[in-house]
């Protein structure tokens, strides 16, 4: 049985993407397909990868024209032969037993999912953050409901009671091991999003698929910069919010989702207002004064879908700092829901 690993990279740095693809090659089990896809990056991310699959034959390469990491990723499916995918970002790392305890652990059972999900670890420069996991291991979704449930988690990730489990999300790409037969029968890809295309491939496999299993083993190293994707000033934050927003609304129509899941998604529309402050409006590297600040931003929480968020979400339903949020959104108190959110992020490095 064989395992593909499909890995982008895009300005990683030289010592990550050594640990990213050698965390592969050693991998204990050794039957593997491995894609690398240089993503049109400027340095050495490309000469890398070329280097390595000189020395194993396991590895492809592909260059392609920059198109961001869900043309990356899909540049990979394309090309996939082995039986089971699963995705590793470039500057994060796997555990090299991950694939043997997954083939164990199949080995025993005749019913295969189409989805197995894993935990895994939080990555800070000075430590290791081991993630709680979300299900006991051989939990299975099957019904329509327990699979709808994973995708209303998906959504209140980041504001629920449940909550991320120290920052291991569980709506990412990686940690996930997917059945190639199932992504090619319902031609699965990420959408060309700029923002958070994990969650939306995410709620799009479950949606179709029949079975999905939990393994609560820890194998995936997530690394936490301050400079990544999900962290960086983002002036068009607004813009890649409300692509990302119209997507959901319009995959709860197509798949005509109740009352009760579209409440989840105006739980997922205020995680969005934080984001916009995070990244847009109240980001350390934005000049602007702060009335001009409070202004757009109090100007953009106006109109639909953010004006009608916070009378859509059962506020029992939030976690403790979720509250507090709710409330500082509730009544424009943006810069100190921003300041909140910092303290709170400079806990768990600590």
């Amino acid at each position: 049985m064989r395992m593909a690993f499909i890995v982008p990279f895009y300005k990683v740095k030289k010592e990550y993407m050594k640990q990213s693809i050698t965390s592969i090659i050693n991998q204990t089990y050794k039957d593997l397909e491995i894609i690398l896809v240089d993503d049109g990056s400027p340095d050495e991310c490309g000469a890398i990868c070329d280097k390595y699959a000189s020395m194993d034959e396991r590895i492809k390469v592909i260059h392609k024209k920059n198109g961001g990491l869900s043309d990356a990723r899909n540049a990979g499916i394309d090309i996939v032969t082995a039986e089971w995918i699963t995705f590793v970002d470039g500057d994060d790392w796997v555990d090299e037993n991950f694939i043997e305890q997954f083939i164990l652990y199949i080995s025993e059972r005749h019913d295969l999912a189409d989805i197995y999900y894993f935990s895994g670890y939080r990555n800070f420069p000075d430590k290791e953050v081991k993630g709680v996991p979300y299900f006991e291991t051989g939990r299975t979704f099957s019904t329509y409901e327990e699979r709808e449930f994973l995708q209303s988690m998906c959504l209140t990730n980041h504001v629920s009671k449940d909550g991320n489990r120290k920052g291991i999300t569980i709506s990412s790409a990686w940690a996930k091991i997917y059945k190639t037969d199932f992504i090619q029968q319902y031609k699965l890809k990420f959408p060309i999003v700029p923002y958070d295309e994990d969650s939306l491939f995410y709620v799009e496999s479950i949606e179709v698929a029949k079975k999905i299993e939990y393994i609560a083993i820890p194998v995936y190293h997530y690394r936490y910069t301050l400079g990544s994707i999900v962290n960086r000033y983002r002036p068009n934050a607004d813009m890649e919010q409300e692509i990302y927003l119209e997507y959901l609304f319009s995959f709860a129509k197509r798949c005509e989702k109740k009352e009760d899941f579209i409440k989840k998604i105006y739980m997922r529309v205020m995680t969005s207002m934080i984001l916009l402050i995070k990244l847009k409006y109240f980001n350390k590297n934005n000049k602007d004064s702060f009335l001009k600040k409070r202004g757009e931003c109090n100007k953009l929480f106006c109109t639909s879908p953010y004006k009608d968020a916070l009378n859509n979400i059962t506020i029992n339903q939030l976690g403790r700092n979720a509250k507090i949020k709710y409330f500082l959104l509730k009544f424009k108190f943006y810069y100190l829901l921003e300041i909140l959110r910092r303290k709170n992020s400079e806990n768990s490095i600590r």
